[in-house]
């Protein structure tokens, strides 16, 4: 096995199975309602056709996804505009199948923070809302350099969101539109992502929905 791939294999433990949420691996994307499988009851990513644990074929995510059926426009955030008295809007950043993260100034500590938020039309869905909650403890338990900081969760009288480092630069899935990357770029990238991943694998979190655009390259 080449060197490079013998690294990323001792970087990558398997074990899919633990966990069923998602931390931020410096990533604004939003979190993913898991689909269960009905043979063997392992959650799997919204978008997935067959169980990652049984390989049972699974219902389509039309048919049981929370996010494509509660889900309506979010009132968007105005720029200027003040959540929970300290986090002053700058600007959206994204949107996702079930949040929005807006970029935002921490009056208080005076730091660029990225804040997501939870729809307001599924914070009185308490299953979501835990999930909501239990992801931003598990990325707050994570301290590595290839890791989102998460500074808090917090409550407002619409909704909840989360709070956590900015991270200035562009996604990975932009950086690869932009022109093919020279192989020292692609290895030093990918073995970072690794170092990430193997982090959070320690520390007993698994992310299972590792896509170019969740990883911000500064």
């Amino acid at each position: 096995m080449p060197q490079t791939e013998k690294k990323l294999a001792e970087l990558l433990p398997v074990d899919s199975s633990r966990i069923p949420w998602y931390p931020f691996l410096r990533s604004s994307k939003g979190i993913i309602v898991p689909i269960k499988c009905l043979k063997c009851h392992f959650d799997n990513p919204d978008d997935t056709i067959y169980c990652g644990k049984c390989g049972t074929p699974l219902k389509s995510a039309k048919e049981i996804s929370i996010t494509k059926t509660l889900i309506t426009p979010t009132e968007k955030l105005q720029k200027g505009s003040t959540v929970a008295g300290r986090y002053q809007i700058l600007e959206e950043l994204g949107r996702g199948g079930m949040g929005v993260v807006y970029k935002a100034e921490d009056t208080k500590l005076k730091r660029t923070v990225a804040l997501k938020f939870l729809p307001p039309e599924l914070t009185h869905v308490p299953e979501i809302k835990t999930r909501f909650m239990r992801e931003a403890q598990a990325a707050a338990a994570l301290d590595h350099p290839n890791i989102c900081t998460v500074h808090e969760f917090d409550e407002t009288e619409k909704t909840s969101f989360i709070s956590m480092a900015y991270i200035e630069g562009q996604s990975l899935k932009k950086k690869i539109e932009s022109g093919p990357l020279e192989l020292d770029e692609a290895i030093r990238i990918a073995l970072q992502v690794a170092e990430g991943l193997r982090k959070a694998h320690k520390s007993g979190v698994v992310h299972r929905d590792i896509k170019r655009r969740s990883w911000i390259l500064d």
